[in-house]
């Protein structure tokens, strides 16, 4: 092997390129508490085992009724009902909302059995166990539907995630206390130069204190990483080949500091071949950074970093962090701000500063563009899926379809997702999406829509994936989802999120499958119209009763492979 000093220098970009395709993934994973998670990166794609929330629940603070109770009710014939009770959080409501009676309820508390909407307090007039009602509402209003915010079934962190606090949240709100984590790289760290002495060490004429040994260990630490402190090497071929061997057997990379230099160069080279090393490339064409050296030994990396303090560290965030995240299968770029363009018009917060919460896409390199988030302020997923946020100023009523704002990232890092799936929520063709294009090195996201919104992401060229509740002509997959029947008894009430009528039943119209579930479990309902594939997520079986149509658009990228996977369900699910 030769020795390339600065011969040919190479761009930043083909340097990190070459870490990356040439670092070794970590294959062990441990099992953490999730108070201990944070900063770690997920060894498996994880899954809601809940309901979020888990019962149908009021917004705000107001009075639970039935809806047909109060059709016409204005300020001139308000309604009057009879209050039977109040629901307070976190308590079971003990009664039944039957014509002409309303029960209190508290913001966040469970629904009571027969209503379907909740008035808003500021629409009620209360007193002597009775409420009048000056708003008519139509069924549904005022209430979050069981698995409104996330379900069952739904991927809440696919695999390769750093875990950072808006996750921790969302993990803990589906009861999920233990979390299976990569383990953490041991990185060896030590420093070349004979002039270095320890911090616990008189400097004599031409010493200088070790200082990179202890910065670099540091930046280690916060990514995450075990640093094996090897200490200090002098100008020695010998000595810096003994270093870099017990480097490669006590830790995962090794990373020295000085010894990079026109002059000194030789010594590493040397050294490296003493290793059984080849070199990858030295020499970047950065300033700071110029004579980084990097080369592999085995299956291992060895990078050699600048002497020079701020070159160390600005090669360190430019070569070995990058090589760090590659060994965890993550994905995650260190950045605080973004500019993008608006895809619509985006109103404001009616006088008050709005905090517009945004999922990003990263379409290329410093191209951006993003996924609006439900703006309710009790949503849980929301926190979870939002990469950050851009601001709509107090005193403006909406900012323009096209006008380009900053948008802030969240704790100052953006992760990335290969695939970005939107719309209809599927358990089975999410879950084969996201275990098949794990195993391809891939990560899905995944962003419930409503039909509308789902089409226009797709079509605005966010969304990869949309799926989409009916047959849409040119759609890539036309997928039948099997609709069944789940009855105690032949009459009586009839939940479903369809507007199904079935004989012998009184169909009240619920906004989720997981609210009929929840209704049919808690008593509410005799029987309930759902899909099979999502009956099963909880055990549930009935007879068939029909199917629903789903189409699957899908974009250009991974196209192919995506196409190929769902084709693997088959036409029915």
């Amino acid at each position: 092997m030769g020795s390339p000093i600065f011969k040919r220098l190479i761009a930043v970009e083909d340097a990190q390129n070459i870490i990356i395709r040439n670092v070794e993934r970590i294959r062990d994973s441990e099992t953490v508490s999730i108070d201990e998670a944070v900063g770690r990166v997920v060894a498996e794609n994880i899954y809601a085992t809940i309901d979020v929330p888990s019962f149908d629940r009021a917004t705000l603070d107001g009075f639970a009724v039935w809806s047909a109770d109060i059709i016409g009710a204005s300020e001139e014939t308000p309604k009057r009902l009879r209050v039977l009770g109040y629901v307070k959080t976190g308590r079971v409501p003990r009664g039944v909302v039957r014509p002409g009676t309303a029960f209190r309820i508290d913001t966040g508390a469970m629904i009571p059995k027969g209503a379907d909407v909740v008035v808003p307090v500021e629409y009620c007039d209360a007193n002597n166990g009775v409420v009048f009602v000056f708003r008519s509402l139509p069924s549904g209003s005022n209430i979050q539907w069981a698995g409104g915010d996330i379900m069952r079934g739904e991927i809440l962190v696919p695999a390769g995630t750093l875990l950072l606090p808006r996750h921790i949240g969302g993990l803990s709100a589906s009861g999920i206390s233990r979390i299976r984590v990569w383990r953490r790289p041991r990185i060896a760290v030590f420093s070349i130069g004979d002039e270095l002495i320890g911090l616990d060490q008189e400097p004599s004429a031409g010493m200088i204190y070790d200082i990179n040994t202890y910065t670099i260990s540091s930046l280690l630490r916060l990514l995450g990483c075990t640093p094996i402190i090897l200490g200090r090497t002098p100008d020695d071929p010998e000595a810096i080949a003994r270093r870099i061997e017990e480097g490669l057997r006590r830790g995962d990379l090794v990373v020295s500091t000085g010894g990079s230099s026109v002059g000194q160069s030789d010594l590493v080279v040397r050294s490296l071949m003493r290793a059984g090393g080849t070199i990858l490339f030295h020499g970047v064409m950065s300033k700071p950074g110029k004579p980084v050296l990097v080369a592999r030994i085995g299956r291992k990396l060895y990078i050699g970093l600048p002497g020079n303090p701020t070159s160390a560290m600005v090669s360190f965030m430019l070569y070995v962090k990058p090589a760090v995240m590659a060994m965890l299968g993550c994905d995650a770029e260190h950045i605080d701000n973004i500019t993008i363009r608006l895809r619509r018009r985006e109103y404001g917060g009616g006088g008050r500063r709005l905090y517009r919460m945004i999922a990003i896409k990263i379409r290329r390199p410093s191209d951006y563009t993003y996924e609006p988030l439900p703006p309710a302020s009790e949503s849980i997923s929301t926190m979870l899926k939002s990469d950050g946020y851009f601001v709509v100023p107090e005193g403006l009523e909406f900012l323009e379809k096209g006008h380009t704002v900053i948008a802030r990232v969240l704790d100052g890092v953006l992760q990335h997702a290969d695939i970005l799936l939107v719309g209809e929520f599927s358990p089975s063709i999410l879950g084969v999406l996201t275990e098949t294009t794990h195993d391809m090195g891939l990560h899905v996201r995944y962003i419930r829509k409503s039909r509308e919104s789902a089409l226009q992401s797709y079509e605005d060229h966010v969304a990869d994936i949309a799926i989409i509740s009916g047959h849409i002509g040119g759609c890539d997959l036309l997928i039948r989802r099997r609709l069944i029947l789940i009855a105690r008894k032949r009459e009586g009430i009839l939940a479903s999120a369809y507007n199904i009528s079935v004989r012998g039943y009184r169909t009240i119209r619920v906004g989720t499958h997981q609210s009929a579930i929840f209704r049919y479990t808690q008593g509410y309902a005799d029987a309930i119209i759902v899909p099979e594939e999502i009956a099963r997520l909880y055990g549930l079986r009935g007879e068939r009763f029909g199917f629903e149509e789903l189409s699957v658009l899908i974009g250009n990228r991974h196209r192919e492979h995506i196409i190929g996977i769902l084709r693997g369900l088959g036409d029915e699910i």
